[in-house]
């Protein structure tokens, strides 16, 4: 038992917000905005080799080969894959670099969908020449990030003539391929649709990919045979070609509403009474909000075009003409949580709160709004209370490090990490008598995807719930805060840690401990590990500073 000696703001990564669920559930031509750019020219012809389809192995990725790129300093990995989708087993191959990250620049990824009767060895060798030109600019300091993009000369890329652009999207961590460092999902395009992302949103482009994949939030592969996501419209019909814009990373804007979107309003109007529009800006975000935010521009309304929320589930998808909302959803994460492409506030003399193509818009009283942008310049958090239709507006800051008051590691999200509590009734969190839990996710949502399923992981941190609710039962005394460390190993093993604040009561620790022995688990195919976080009889105050 270790003595708990911090102050501890209780978190997760952004997986337990499926986690939280399954508890709660019992189980619009303006200025064009500067952009990350690279030039890339290649100049080789991609050449192919001829080998005999060969199906990858049902039991993970398989190593191609490694090539050195920049010897003794740029390798890239390229395997083999397959991935379940809604229409059947897709073939992949991923090409992964390893020694980007040394440079500053993130290893990058590309996914290519091998089309049926291709071989294996039958993977364009062309992009070693992007890795090697990317490596390049890296040395020049002259990075590629999210929301960013390449453009190429030359000969087009993977033998499709329009296909000379590639964006950068976040992570996402495949299965069976290792991950050691920091890296983007590359993905290529055509240069239109490319221009579509530059003027109206990245995050527009990657829900239009995502919807055409019936895949969420967007594909990390490209598609050689896919269609084109550019509409005739596009800007003519476009709100966010008719004002400045602001092209803001590590951003992003959500609309909580419990029910989600079934969830209507008896009004002509979109939002409900509850809804809930928050503004989530992690540590690498905060400076270019506030520029965006200080910028004379700005006084009297900002427009900006962010990234997908990652703790959301659902995204609005827009095309010139459609008749109302549209959508794209990740079956397995609900829809409380709706993402969207671009976020307006400006003051008005009345509250208004609108849903316009694929992001939301916010009108505030002049004080109202004023007070927004001071908090924006000044960097801090800000609260301000909905009313009626007018939907409570937050801007939440994010840490991307989590402490453990267990042990002292220290654990990195790079999407953030965000508080999760079960809910209640109108998405409030749910009190267990005197006990109020929290959970911290310290295994990878898609390390826990791989190896358990959300409801049996929910179901263990019940029970564990249940047993310290049980132990606190109605006794009296005063308020302190309780972390369990529960790891969940194969073969039905499990582990558990347990940290007190502001002092360490033994005997109360023990019997919690027999309880938490007595727990039933389930099999896991790896490694699980979590905290849930108990404030009791509301929680032990923090030390004066």
């Amino acid at each position: 038992m270790r003595r708990w000696e911090t102050w501890l703001r209780a978190r997760s990564g952004v997986g337990s917000m499926l986690l939280a669920a399954a508890l709660s559930a019992g189980c619009g031509r303006g200025a064009e905005p500067a952009r990350k750019e690279s030039t890339l020219v290649t100049n080789t012809p991609p050449p192919r080799a001829d080998v005999p389809a060969t199906p990858p192995p049902a039991d993970g990725a398989r190593v191609l080969v490694r090539e050195e790129v920049v010897p003794g300093k740029l390798w890239v990995t390229v395997y083999a894959h397959a991935l379940a989708t809604p229409g059947g087993s897709m073939q992949l191959w991923t090409y992964a670099s390893e020694g980007l990250w040394p440079l500053g620049q993130r290893e990058i990824r590309f996914s290519v969908k091998r089309e049926p009767g291709e071989g294996e060895g039958a993977f364009d060798r062309q992009l070693f020449d992007v890795y090697k030109l990317v490596y390049d600019l890296a040395r020049e300091k002259r990075f590629v990030s999210v929301h960013g993009y390449s453009q190429l000369g030359g000969p087009p890329l993977l033998g499709r003539d329009d296909f000379h652009c590639i964006v950068y999207a976040p992570p996402q961590p495949v299965e069976g391929l290792p991950s050691d460092a920091p890296f983007l999902t590359a993905v290529i395009v055509t240069c239109e649709e490319e221009q579509l992302a530059a003027r109206t949103g990245y995050a527009r482009l990657f829900a239009r990919l995502g919807a055409s994949a019936r895949f969420y939030p967007t594909p990390f592969w490209t598609d050689r045979k896919r269609a084109v996501e550019t509409r005739p419209g596009d800007f003519e019909k476009s709100l966010l070609t008719k004002a400045p814009v602001a092209h803001l990373a590590g951003v992003s804007v959500r609309l909580e509403r419990k029910g989600g979107l079934a969830n209507t309003s008896k009004t002509d109007g979109f939002f409900v009474p509850g809804d809930r529009v928050v503004l989530r800006v992690l540590p690498h975000g905060a400076a270019e909000l506030k520029e965006a935010a200080a910028a004379k521009v700005s006084e009297d309304a900002m427009l900006m075009l962010l990234e997908m929320d990652p703790t959301a589930g659902t995204s609005l998808v827009w095309y010139p003409g459609q008749p109302g909302a549209n959508v794209i959803v990740c079956p397995t994460a609900g829809g409380d949580r709706i993402t969207g492409n671009f976020l307006f506030m400006t003051d008005k003399s009345k509250p208004l709160a609108t849903a316009s193509e694929d992001g939301f818009g916010l009108f505030f009283p002049e004080a109202t709004w004023k007070r927004i942008r001071e908090a924006l310049i000044a960097g801090k958090p800000i609260t301000i209370p909905g009313q009626g239709d007018m939907p409570e507006f937050v801007v939440e800051h994010v840490s991307t490090t989590y402490v453990s008051p267990v042990d002292g590691k220290r654990y990195e999200s790079e999407a953030g990490w965000t508080e999760a509590r079960p809910s209640g009734e109108g998405g409030a969190a749910k009190r267990y008598g005197q006990v109020e839990p929290s959970v911290v996710l310290l295994t990878s949502q898609h390390e826990m995807a791989q190896r358990t399923t959300a409801e049996d992981a929910a179901g263990v941190m019940k029970a564990i719930i249940a047993a310290v609710e049980a132990q606190v039962g109605t006794s009296k005394g005063p308020g302190s805060d309780l972390v369990i460390e529960c790891e969940l190993l194969p073969g039905n093993r499990k582990t558990f840690q347990i940290a007190q604040r502001p002092t360490a009561d033994r005997p109360f620790a023990q019997a919690v401990h027999e309880k938490l022995e007595k727990i039933a688990v389930p099999e896991v195919k790896g490694p699980v590990k979590f905290q849930v976080v108990f404030k009791i009889r509301g929680g032990s105050k923090p030390a004066a500073p």
